[in-house]
């Protein structure tokens, strides 16, 4: 709730690109809101409740409230600046205390301009229990990470997951394998990471070492046309970015082109890949929290997964609901149920592929800094992964 519709709709810039949901609140809260607004003033969420300015502290606690009391809605917050009024008002904490008196769900404030706060108006809400969050953008993050806790404390749906010691043993082995082949130059260093993914579930596209023409002619023969080559190169991390990714290769003749021009460029080692089948491309991920250990990280994959903050995050193990959830957060997530008459992705797919990395991350988090598959192409027929990388931890003295 807002006092300004200028920066209601800064706000709601910043929510979307951060990916902190508004509720799509009923029409009994939306009722209730317009009794208590201004003429002219239309009851939404987020809402700008500023009109006359005449009663309120009232208007403001009683908006509070009513958006408090909706189904839909898990949190509350009054975005303001909280600033020392010269007048000496106390509208705006009067009404956070009332409003938190009347909901048992979290109310905040959001306060805009951090570095003009009323300290001890500030104190005093803190002292209540009220949390007085320091800037829109850090303030939206905390409020989204609030709904990322909950969704984490809800009892999973699934069966709670049962040791596999002999999962584990393979899952180590392939890890190793695949970590001591990026660290020495091995060709074949995504090979045994996209295995160990298939070992947990994940489908992988088919990927062959190549160490020079002649190898990666036969994997090519080996996988069947069309195919992908990739360098294999250790000190190239991002393929795409070195023009390391060559598609849609047709026949041996596009292939050795290819190869020579690649081995030119970067070197010989190299990996020939199946052609996933076209879809939506997610980014899936472990990676440690010192405090927290491993966590699970979705997002949007591919080319955008660094120029879009558009993730999300939970602690394993993963169910399939919550799983779904995390789907439902992300902006790709739209793109999963298909647009434009674009055919649906195959959601199940999908979620088996978060709850197959999240078994990963129990059996193996204590040996990873971090793991990434990117991307994780999801079309009608299934979720692929075609390349993925990790990196080992750093054990402390």
């Amino acid at each position: 709730m807002h006092d300004s519709g200028l920066e209601r709709a800064h706000a709601a810039d910043l929510a979307d690109e951060l990916g902190v949901p508004f509720a799509v609140i009923g029409e009994p809260t939306l009722a209730r809101l317009a009794a208590v607004l201004d003429p002219g003033l239309q009851p939404a969420n987020p809402l700008d409740i500023w009109g006359t300015g005449t009663d309120a502290q009232r208007q403001l606690a009683d908006a509070l409230a009513a958006l408090g009391d909706d189904p839909a809605v898990a949190a509350v917050a009054l975005a303001v600046d909280l600033i020392r009024e010269f007048d000496g008002d106390r509208s705006y904490p009067g009404a956070v205390l009332d409003a938190a008196g009347r909901t048992a769900k979290p109310v905040a404030v959001l306060a805009g301009l951090a570095s003009a706060i009323d300290r001890d108006a500030a104190d005093e809400l803190r002292q209540a229990g009220i949390p007085v969050l320091e800037g829109m953008r850090t303030g939206l993050l905390a409020l989204r990470h609030l709904l990322d806790h909950a969704d984490s404390a809800v009892p999973a749906a699934d069966p709670a997951p049962v040791p596999d010691a002999g999962r584990r043993a393979r899952g180590s082995a392939l890890l190793a394998a695949g970590l001591a082949g990026d660290a020495a130059g091995d060709m074949a260093a995504g090979t045994p990471l996209l295995s160990l993914l298939r070992e947990y579930g994940i489908t992988a596209a088919r990927s062959d070492p190549a160490a020079d023409l002649d190898a990666a002619l036969a994997a090519a023969s080996a996988i069947g046309y069309p195919v992908v080559l990739k360098t294999a190169e250790p000190a190239i991390a991002h393929k795409t970015d070195a023009r390391g990714v060559i598609l849609g290769i047709r026949d041996p003749a596009e292939l050795a082109a290819a190869y020579r021009d690649l081995a030119a460029r970067l070197g010989p080692r190299a990996v020939v890949c199946e052609t996933a089948p076209s879809g939506t491309e997610l980014a899936l991920g472990i990676t440690r929290d010192a405090d927290l250990g491993p966590l699970i990280v979705v997002g949007a994959g591919g080319v955008l997964v660094e120029l879009l903050a558009d993730r999300a995050v939970a602690l394993p193990p993963v169910s399939a609901e919550q799983a779904r959830r995390m789907i439902g957060r992300l902006r790709a997530g739209r793109l999963l149920a298909g647009i434009r008459g674009g055919p649906p992705a195959d959601s199940a797919a999908v979620i088996r592929a978060i709850t197959g990395l999240s078994a990963l991350a129990i059996d193996l988090g204590d040996q990873l800094e971090a793991l990434d598959v990117n991307p994780l192409i999801c079309g009608p027929a299934g979720a692929v992964a075609v390349d993925v990388l990790a990196v080992a931890r750093t054990r402390q003295p």
